[in-house]
C-alpha cells in the first residue's frame, strides 16, 4: 500500500475512474453523508473509505487495498443477461453490481426469511388486486402488492457517467425477490410494464439463487423464450388476457384521440389507459412510442412514477433493521435527482 503521509484519494479517484466510477457518482453516491476526504489522511481513515466503496459499489476490496493491481468488481453470483441491441453484459456491469448492492441492502431489512408466496400466474395477481377495490392494475397498487407479500420494489437510474443502462432486473436474496426498475421515465405507464414483466420473470423461476437477471431492453420484439415468456404474463397480469393486443381498426390515431379512447377503455375493462396506451403503440413498433408519450402525457400531464416508486419504498422499507450507513446509501442512489 502506498504512503498514507499524503492523502491518498486522489489516487483512488483515478483508479475508480478507470473502473468505470467518475468522482462526482462517487463522492455523492457512494461514500457516506459524514465522509471528508481528510479522514483518508490516516492509515485508519483511508480503510473506513476503502470499505464503504467497496460495500456500496460492489468492487473487491482486495483489489482496492492493492495499488499495484487494477479493481474488480465483486463475484454476485450467477446472471441471466438478457442482451439488447449495443449493449453487452460488460457494458451492464457496473449497474448490475449497483443494483444487485441495492437489492441485497433492501432483502436485509426484512427480520423473516422469505417465506414464498408469489401466485403461479399473473391473473392470480390481477385478481387480487382488483379484488381490493382498484380499478385497475396500476403502478402503484402493482408497487404496494409486491411490498405486501415482501418483494422490495426499487427504482434506481442515476448511474455514473457514460455508463449504459438497463430497464429492469430481478434479484433472488436468500430466495427473496427483489425488483429493480431502471428506466428513467416519469410516466407510471413504462415502469407498470417493466415491473409486471420483472415478476414474470419470478413466477417461472427465470433467476437463479442469489443471482439476478437483467434486462438490457424490455422489448417485444425479442426472440428469447423467457423474455417472451414474462412479456405474456405481464400483460396477464394488466389486461387480464396473456395475448391482448388493442388495434384501432386500420385508423392512425393521433394523440387526444388515442387518449380519450384509452381512458373510456380502460374504465369499462378495468385496464390501466396507459397500459392501454403502450400496447397499441407497441404493436405497431418503436417508431410510434413518440406518439405512446404524447399520449400518456395528455392522460397524466403529472405522473412522476420514479417519486411514487421511492415513497413507497421509504414507508414500506423496514430502516430500522438496516445499518446507518447502508440505510443512508440507499436512500442517495433510489432518491430521483437529476446528478451535476
Amino acid at each position: 500500500m502506498a504512503s498514507i503521509s499524503q492523502n491518498p484519494m486522489q489516487g483512488l479517484y483515478q483508479r475508480l475512474r478507470s473502473l468505470g466510477f467518475d468522482t462526482p457518482y462517487v463522492r455523492n453516491e457512494a461514500m457516506s453523508d459524514w465522509w471528508d476526504d481528510e479522514a483518508a489522511s490516516t492509515p485508519a481513515g483511508y480503510q473506513e473509505g476503502l470499505m464503504l466503496l467497496s460495500r456500496h459499489l460492489g468492487i473487491s476490496l482486495r483489489s482496492l487495498q492493492d495499488e499495484t493491481q487494477p479493481l474488480e468488481l465483486r463475484d454476485f453470483g450467477p446472471c441471466n443477461f438478457k442482451r439488447s441491441p449495443g449493449k453487452t453484459a460488460d457494458d451492464l456491469a457496473i449497474p448490475r453490481a449497483i443494483c444487485t448492492r441495492a437489492a441485497q441492502i433492501a432483502a436485509a431489512s426484512f427480520e423473516s426469511s422469505w417465506q414464498g408466496g408469489v401466485p403461479a400466474s399473473g391473473a392470480r395477481i390481477r385478481e387480487n388486486i382488483l379484488s381490493k377495490g382498484k380499478p385497475w392494475v396500476g403502478l402503484g397498487a402493482l408497487v404496494d402488492w409486491c411490498w405486501s407479500i415482501g418483494i422490495p420494489v426499487l427504482h434506481i437510474s442515476d448511474f455514473p457517467n457514460k455508463t449504459k443502462k438497463m430497464d429492469g432486473m430481478a434479484a433472488l436474496v436468500d430466495g427473496r425477490p427483489v425488483i429493480v426498475l431502471c428506466k428513467n421515465q416519469k410516466q407510471n405507464a413504462w415502469l407498470l410494464f417493466i415491473l409486471a414483466h420483472e415478476l414474470g420473470h419470478v413466477i417461472h423461476g427465470h433467476i437463479e439463487q442469489n443471482g439476478v437477471l437483467v434486462d438490457g431492453e424490455v422489448s417485444s420484439s425479442s426472440e428469447d423464450p423467457q423474455e417472451a415468456e414474462a412479456d405474456a404474463t405481464a400483460v396477464e397480469i394488466l389486461t387480464g388476457d396473456s395475448n391482448c393486443r388493442f388495434h384501432s381498426g386500420g385508423q392512425w390515431l393521433k394523440a387526444n384521440e388515442l387518449a380519450s379512447r384509452a381512458k373510456s377503455y380502460g374504465k369499462e375493462n378495468q385496464i390501466a389507459p396507459g397500459h392501454v396506451v403502450l400496447n397499441y403503440c407497441n404493436s405497431k413498433g418503436k417508431n410510434f412510442y413518440g406518439l405512446a408519450n404524447n399520449a400518456l402525457n395528455i392522460i397524466a400531464p403529472n405522473a412522476d412514477a420514479p417519486q411514487l416508486i421511492y415513497e413507497k419504498m421509504v414507508a414500506h422499507l423496514d430502516w430500522g433493521g438496516l445499518p446507518e450507513d447502508s440505510s443512508e446509501f440507499l436512500k442517495r442512489i433510489a432518491k430521483p435527482k437529476q446528478r451535476k
